[in-house]
């Protein structure tokens, strides 16, 4: 019998009453994330366009080849400080408890420094000596290592956590919006002004630098004023506190944010190695189209795990299962929507992003589309995974499709080209999947 079957009838008759209400805030708060995601992601595709139209499939290849290593190593050594953060200090924060939700906000902004430091370190010294075998040339192999000093300025998880903790969702957004104007404005000026790749590289490290200013201002704007952030000081006498399970918790959710992302990148560059720059453009762009169609989905789950987080504090067990019930409904309609918007419109936009004439194939399209709508039942299942802490499952299921999938790519791509490596991509989500549903299942089953 699963611990989601043991409610108390009085809980269960009052999570009858609040579902509605918690589905309506969740994709209330959702809707606000979506509203940034829209316009990042319009002035985004208008980057992409202009850079391509600037530098040429090729140089765009390589500009994304370059960006696609930093973020990789930033990925690889990004603890994700926003997860203790809203499962530690949700309550200290609603309570006004300011030395304990003080004493974990530094060490989660020191998770988030420390992690950057590593990376940046280890990102200049692996550029200089493995770039060129990755797929740009070696005359890049000075701007390239300039650029991996971004990775400073790409670790924003405690600041995202003290947005989401306050209910600032609307103002979560608002670094992707500010780094997406600075590459648009930016890569209009190429265009016009006829810039080289390593000009398109000093745009595009600006942009990480707007985005993670924006992210903690905003943050810092929100926690200032509240009674558990009052007299914050960044740097303080570190006090000992006893969180049971704070670094498995940390870790784990780590690990499986590092798998999840890593995936990607390492697909960007393993594409780079074996197909060259252009076709990994084609891919990358493809791919990105289909993930944006995605994003309102997706955007789900940062806006849902607050929410399970609370009902579990309060042992609302029937409430999570009938909010999660609700949400694997509502995505069911979403993933048919997805499915004709890309079969449509798919090839034109991305023969418009591309230009040279050049495109997608359908196949190479729809594989990814069915990727994205994989990935987005994961939106309601991971978090509630996560709020019962089992996110040692996650990570399991992250590596067995990660290690599946890279097996998989660097086979079918030799073989088939850009069709075997959405057909890989699409068979390891699918696994990754089926790792988190069963579990899922297992919690939410009836008596």
């Amino acid at each position: 019998m699963s611990i989601l079957a043991n409610e108390p009838p009085a809980e269960h008759m009052a999570a009858k009453r609040a579902e509605k209400g918690i589905f309506s805030k969740v994709i209330s708060n959702a809707s606000r994330l979506l509203m940034g995601k829209v316009a990042a992601g319009v002035l985004s595709f208008a980057a992409l366009t202009m850079a391509t139209r600037a530098l040429g499939v090729a140089g765009f290849g390589v500009l994304l080849l370059i960006h696609t290593c930093a973020a990789a190593f930033s990925v690889a050594t990004r603890l994700q400080a926003w997860q203790p953060l809203l499962h530690f200090g949700a309550m200290p924060y609603e309570r006004g408890e300011s030395a304990p939700f003080q004493s974990l906000l530094r060490r989660c902004l020191m998770l988030d420094f420390g992690g950057a430091a590593l990376g940046a370190v280890l990102a200049v010294v692996c550029t200089l000596l493995f770039g060129p075998h990755i797929g740009w040339p070696a005359t890049e192999r000075v701007p390239a290592a300039l650029y991996m000093t971004a990775v400073l300025f790409m670790n924003t998880g405690c600041a995202m956590g003290a947005l989401r903790l306050s209910g600032r969702f609307g103002r979560a957004m608002l670094g992707d919006v500010a780094a997406a104007w600075c590459r648009c404005l930016g890569a209009a000026a190429g265009l016009f002004l006829h810039w080289g790749l390593g000009a398109f590289l000093a745009v595009w490290y600006a942009a990480l630098v707007a985005s993670f200013a924006t992210d903690h201002i905003m943050a810092w704007r929100a926690l200032r004023t509240t009674p558990a952030c009052r007299g914050f000081r960044l740097l303080a006498r570190p006090e000992i506190t006893s969180l049971t399970g704070f670094w498995r918790g940390l870790l784990a959710t780590s690990a499986n944010f590092w798998l999840d992302n890593l995936e990607g990148r390492v697909v960007i560059l393993l594409l780079g190695a074996f197909l060259g720059p252009s076709q990994t453009a084609v891919f990358s762009v493809t791919r990105d189209v289909c993930d944006a169609l995605g994003h309102p989905a997706e955007l789900i789950s940062p806006a849902a795990y607050p929410e399970l987080i609370r009902l579990r504090e309060r042992r609302d067990w029937a409430g999570i299962r009938h909010v999660t019930a609700m949400l694997l409904k509502t995505l069911g309609g979403f993933s048919l929507l997805l499915f004709g918007i890309c079969a449509i419109f798919g090839p034109t936009i991305i023969g418009f992003a591309l230009g040279e004439g050049r495109g997608a194939s359908l196949a190479l399209l729809m594989l990814l589309a069915a990727t994205t709508v994989l990935d987005l039942w994961d939106a309601p299942l991971e978090p509630l995974l996560l709020s019962f802490g089992q996110a040692p499952a996650l990570l399991k299921g992250r590596l067995i499709g990660m290690a599946a999938g890279i097996a998989l790519l660097c086979f079918l791509a030799s073989l088939l080209g850009l069709t075997g490596a959405g057909l890989a991509c699409l068979l390891a989500e699918l696994l990754i999947l089926c790792s988190r549903l069963i579990p899922a299942l297992r919690l939410m089953r009836h008596p």
